[in-house]
């Protein structure tokens, strides 16, 4: 009889089988096999927080306990992390049977190569039930945030508890840094200041170097004004240059540490604009197997990693590697290890190739174009740790004018050392060249002043990278989770992403301020990260999930029944103020939310009924608890003047425009005729013709853009209002672009004054 391995994935399961031969029999349990129930708490809370779990998979079960029958070994090679053992212990629940259950055994293997598998298989374990107990707490933590809160928060904000609003116990954290980082932009004032660049010379033959201004008289410099400046640039036309110091030293350059999950997705963001869930499938399909020359073999080691420590054997053939392929002196002296984060699981090795020799342009072919760029990422990263470091010769001149010090630097790189395989961002004063013939004590003659004015820039929004490091800085959440947390409050349309940020709506904001006020605890970094750490400690037999559970849910659960008593007493549920006055009565206008979409609402309801509809997507300010939109409600309804008056082609009545919940639209005003017709923008598509540029709504970008109206037969877009059709190309639209008109066809030129 065959023997059983039961692993997570059936691409997985594919490679293993092929590995093991006709022996073994390989199934997936194609992730969880049970969990909570969907449509109620599942949580005992008054004895110990016991789950109700209940088989999500009735029918893949009975075909796993068909195999398992009778005297057939049964190895359970699931992952190894919290959900992984979970799974493989619920697999040994319902898969055992009376008196068989010495059957079972637990393999771990970090990478999913023909001797990997069987070393694991020859080597079993057992189930590590406090493991097991750390993946229970998470996961009812998880259920009491989302299944108690989440009906509160949707009820509050848009009337119904079944309103798709969620919150989450690592999500709002997200969602909260978002949101924070946007208020702080709002409330940004710029300062002026100016910078001083100087032009020296040695002698009138030889060429003249810049410095920057670093301090005058000891101080930083603060020039904050153009008449300080002024006076500035009078000191120096009037000082007289010396060479106060200059020092050259050798300067090396480390390698970074190899890939964990965190920083596979931070970078792959940033330079491959890759989303962490992308990153995340990508790299699965690399770890589960690649059919190459040689048969299907998995790639790279397990990618849900927060360490960075590297098995010996794998250094060893790796220092082998660097010596045959690039000498004696691009290999590191010594191996390099690096530091343990803090706080790290430790469960598996860094991401790394599972042989080194599996050079990325070698199996170029067998790989897509997704998978060679991150295989090449990986492979580079890997490689370098045990590389010698780069040197480089560096410079540094400074010079005092009268009180006044400036200071330059230059780098030259002489030996390329790991920058031969990894490329990183090069050194800021590398290849500047500065003059060999100058000396300490040597006085240089004044060429050139240039003072330029600057403003300080607000915070950055955050990007996916920023979002990630600052998640995992904070100790919120995990690595693995990190790209269902982006794509779960991206999904929620609590935020959109603009030219690679972040940017909340207002939903989001909504959210975030509702949680503030009656949960602060669910979006407190420091609680969740310290509630990260008790996961841990039960994962370490430290603590138990009965007492975690119990700390976190007493708070917990009196913020419910303030909440509860709080939506007995309102009539119109949780809303935020804004500037708009309300055009009936005395009142300010609010925001509330129905079905996902935002209007205005009187604040003096129900003693008056005042509704308006809000633009979709309509820029706001947020400011001490108020949303700021007034002046930007006018310009809307001056831009739809704009477009003029339409007619009913049903009933003849006056058409105006609404606002809903995908963009605008014209609406007949005659109640009894339902007529509704989109808004034209009068230019003829260059592609078909024939339609007509219509206004659009993307669902999925959240933006407006505009289309053929022979849609789908004619799929022409742009994302920019179209003004007329390109007299050059014929193939293109101008649209608006600040002060001039420019044509959409990327291969067109054409530009004209508005």
């Amino acid at each position: 009889m065959d023997d059983l391995v039961i692993v997570e994935s059936p691409t997985k399961a594919n490679t293993i089988n092929r590995y093991l031969g006709s022996r073994y029999k390989v199934l997936s349990s194609k992730g969880h096999v049970r969990d909570l129930p969907k449509k109620e708490l599942g949580v005992e809370i008054e004895d110990g927080f016991k789950p109700t779990l209940v088989v999500n998979q009735k029918k893949l079960v009975g075909k796993l306990k068909q195999a398992a029958k009778g005297d057939t070994t049964v190895y359970l090679a699931t992952d190894n992390d919290r959900e992984g053992e979970a799974i493989a212990f619920d697999l040994y629940e319902l898969l055992k049977d009376n008196g068989s259950n010495g059957k079972f055994k637990r393999i771990i293997f970090n990478q999913i190569t023909k001797d990997s598998i069987n070393q694991a298989i020859k080597e079993p374990t057992t189930i590590d039930l406090e493991k097991v107990e750390a993946q229970r707490a998470r996961r009812i933590l998880d259920r009491l945030v989302g299944y108690l809160i989440s009906p509160l928060l949707s009820k509050s904000i848009s009337g119904s508890r079944f309103e798709g609003l969620s919150a989450g116990r690592v999500q709002s954290v997200g969602l909260k840094y978002i949101v924070d980082r946007e208020e702080e932009r709002e409330r940004f004032e710029p300062k002026e200041y100016w910078e001083v660049v100087i032009d020296l010379y040695k002698e009138k033959t030889s060429d003249s170097f810049p410095l920057d201004l670093k301090k005058i008289e000891g101080e930083t410099p603060d020039i904050s004004s153009e008449d300080q400046a002024d006076q500035v640039e009078r000191d120096l036309n009037e000082a007289e240059f010396v060479v106060s110091d200059l020092t050259e030293k050798t300067k090396t350059r480390s390698p970074l540490p190899p890939f964990i999950t965190s920083t596979l997705q931070r970078t792959a963001s940033s330079i491959l604009s890759f989303t962490p869930s992308k990153t995340m499938r990508v790299a699965q399909s690399l770890y589960e197997g690649v059919e190459l020359e040689s048969g299907v073999e998995g790639l790279i080691t397990y990618m849900r990693t927060d360490s960075t420590r590297v098995a010996k054997e794998a250094n060893q053939g790796l220092r082998k590697f660097i010596t045959g392929k690039y000498g004696d002196s691009y290999l590191a002296e010594k191996t390099r290890y690096f530091r343990k984060n803090s706080g790290a699981q430790d469960a598996h090795e860094a991401i790394r190739p599972t042989g080194v020799q599996r050079e990325p342009d070698k199996i170029k072919s067998y790989l897509s174009r997704d998978q060679y760029r991150l295989y090449r990422f990986i492979w580079e990263r890997f490689v370098a740790t045990q590389m010698s470091n780069a040197r480089y010769k560096r410079k540094k001149i400074a010079v005092n004018g009268d009180g006044y010090l400036f200071k330059t630097s230059g780098s030259e790189l002489l030996f390329e050392g790991f920058l031969k395989v990894l490329q990183l961002r090069p050194l800021s004063d590398q290849d500047v060249n500065l003059p060999s013939n100058i000396s300490k004590g040597d006085e240089l003659s004044l060429k050139d002043i240039d003072l330029s004015q600057h403003f300080t820039k607000p915070p950055n929004r955050y990007t996916e990278a920023g979002l990630i490091k600052k998640l995992e800085k904070q100790g919120i959440g995990r690595p693995s989770t990190y790209a269902s947390i982006i794509s779960t409050i991206q999904h929620r349309d609590y935020i959109v992403k603009q030219n690679g940020s972040f940017v909340p709506t207002l939903l989001g904001f909504i959210v975030v301020e509702f949680l503030d006020e009656f949960f602060p605890e669910i979006v407190e970094p420091d609680l969740t990260a310290t509630m990260e750490d008790a996961l841990d400690r039960i994962k370490d037999g430290e603590t138990s999930k009965e007492k975690t559970l119990n700390k976190f849910y007493g708070p917990l659960k009196e913020e419910l029944n303030k909440v509860e008593e709080i939506l007995e007493t309102q009539d119109n549920g949780f809303e935020i103020p804004t500037d708009v006055d309300c055009p009936e009565c005395d009142g300010h206008m609010n925001i509330r939310y129905w079905k996902g979409s935002p209007y205005l609402s009187c604040s003096s309801y129900p003693q008056c009924e005042e509704k308006m509809s809000l633009p979709t997507n309509i820029s706001f300010k947020y400011r001490g608890g108020k949303v700021i939109l007034a002046d930007e409600l006018e310009r809307r309804r001056e831009e739809d003047k704009s477009l003029g008056e339409k007619t009913c082609p049903e009933c003849g009545s006056k058409m105006e425009i609404k606002h809903g919940r995908y963009g605008r639209f014209y609406a007949c005003t005659n109640p009894d005729c339902k007529e509704t017709a989109s808004i034209s923008t009068g230019v003829e598509c260059p592609k078909c013709e024939e339609g007509e540029l219509l206004e659009r709504y993307s669902r999925r970008k959240k933006q407006v853009f505009y289309g053929c109206s022979n849609y789908p037969d004619c799929k022409f877009t742009t994302s920019r209002r179209p003004v007329k059709r390109c007299p050059s190309c014929g193939r293109g639209v101008l649209v608006d672009d600040d002060d001039k008109l420019v044509c959409s066809n990327k291969g067109c030129n054409h530009v004209e004054k508005k």
